[in-house]
């Protein structure tokens, strides 16, 4: 039972060293054609043009699939959103319904409820004064079991809602992958008409050079804007409450690989999508000297004793790119649900995750060092 206690990669720096491999190819390639007579450059010539004409009738149909794959990622992002959504908001409903068991639990062990009823039952002095009591003590039992009922609910419709992210992120990772597909194939038209445009004509240069803009294209067609930080963001430049010499404790229970999904360690990864593992510390609240209570984050929300937000190293490429997704994190055999809304220098990106009071409270922790630094799995939503 899962248990309430508690993508965007650098693209645009793979396809940009490809597109410059390309480039220099093409343009080494001209460089070092030699001087032919012109009958065999025009056999060249029309080689060339064939080779170009097929090259981009394969470019415009590989760019309609990938339009298409796009457009099925982007619809499967937004019920992914909506659905995260609904896992926060469920998993809120569960710790408080927790919350609430566990403090009438309190109250029935120390102030002896249970034994008073029954006192009170079996003192009655008369039989109207016993039926009173039974009835009072039959709605207070019945009062307990809808509570326990309630948070019974609580927790299957979380379950529940908590299964159907799961499937849709499953989708939308085998979607992505056809996506990267599409992009390696696009490259490979390109450097296939590169090789056959080595005896061609000068002028044929802008048409290959149309053929890199749409490879390009195609590359950085999942990149995202870099979100601004909060002016009065300041839980930013705060010191690691965690010491860095602690000793990291591995994950007991740590996630099964699915397939096709990375393991990134404690950078960025080299995929959009798929579990990670990575070091996981924790920072905020009043358990942390280092960090204002509440603190302001990169992204403007607040940082306090209860906050469901984590911050990534500023050392990944584009990290600001990751703000306000959510990311799925597991320690344990516990699942928790967080927001992606801070930053910080995080032992210069050697952490992963630095995780709010609320996210380690939700794993069963007390205090930013009683967490201290941890291995966990967590992938981006």
């Amino acid at each position: 039972m899962r248990f309430v206690s508690q993508r965007v990669e650098c693209a645009s720096a793979v396809g940009v060293s490809r597109a410059g491999r390309l480039m220099l190819a093409c343009v080494l390639a001209f460089a070092l054609v030699p001087a032919v007579p012109s009958t065999a450059r025009a056999v060249g010539v029309a080689e060339a043009q064939a080779a170009l004409d097929e090259a981009e009738a394969r470019m415009q149909s590989i760019a309609s699939e990938h339009d298409a794959l796009q457009k099925e990622v982007d619809d499967l992002q937004a019920r992914i959103d909506k659905t995260a959504a609904q896992v926060l908001e469920s998993q809120q409903g569960v710790v408080e319904g927790q919350t609430a068991l566990g403090k009438t639990a309190v109250y029935q062990y120390r102030g002896g409820s249970v034994e008073s009823l029954l006192t009170l039952v079996l003192e009655a002095e008369d039989f109207d004064a016993f039926l009173r009591s039974m009835s009072y003590l039959e709605s207070v039992l019945q009062f307990q079991s809808d509570e326990i009922t309630a948070q019974q609910e609580r927790v299957a419709q979380f379950e529940a809602i908590a299964s159907d992210l799961d499937f849709q992120k499953n989708e939308q990772e085998k979607k992505l992958a056809e996506l990267e597909e599409k992009e390696a194939e696009a490259e490979q038209v390109v450097a296939s008409a590169s090789s056959q445009l080595q005896s061609a004509q000068a002028e044929e240069v802008e048409r290959l050079a149309a053929l890199q803009r749409a490879a390009e294209q195609l590359a950085a067609s999942q990149e995202s804007e870099q979100a601004p930080i909060a002016n009065d963001a300041n839980t930013v430049d705060r010191e690691d409450v965690v010491d860095p010499g602690t000793p990291v404790q591995p994950d007991p229970k740590p996630v099964a690989p699915d397939s096709g999904s990375n393991s990134g360690g404690s950078d960025s990864g080299s995929s959009e999508s798929g579990w990670r593992t990575g070091i996981a510390s924790a920072y905020g609240g009043s358990t942390d000297p280092y960090t204002p209570n509440p603190g302001t984050t990169a992204t403007g929300a607040v940082c306090d004793d209860w906050s469901m937000g984590v911050a990534v190293p500023m050392a990944w490429p584009n990290y600001r790119s990751y703000f306000g997704r959510t990311v799925e994190i597991s320690y344990n055999g516990k699942t928790v649900y967080a927001t992606v809304n801070d930053c910080g220098g995080m032992g210069g990106g050697s952490r992963s995750l630095d995780l709010q009071p609320g996210v380690w409270k939700a794993f069963g922790y007390s205090s930013c060092t009683a967490w201290g630094l941890r291995t966990v799995s967590y992938r981006f939503l």
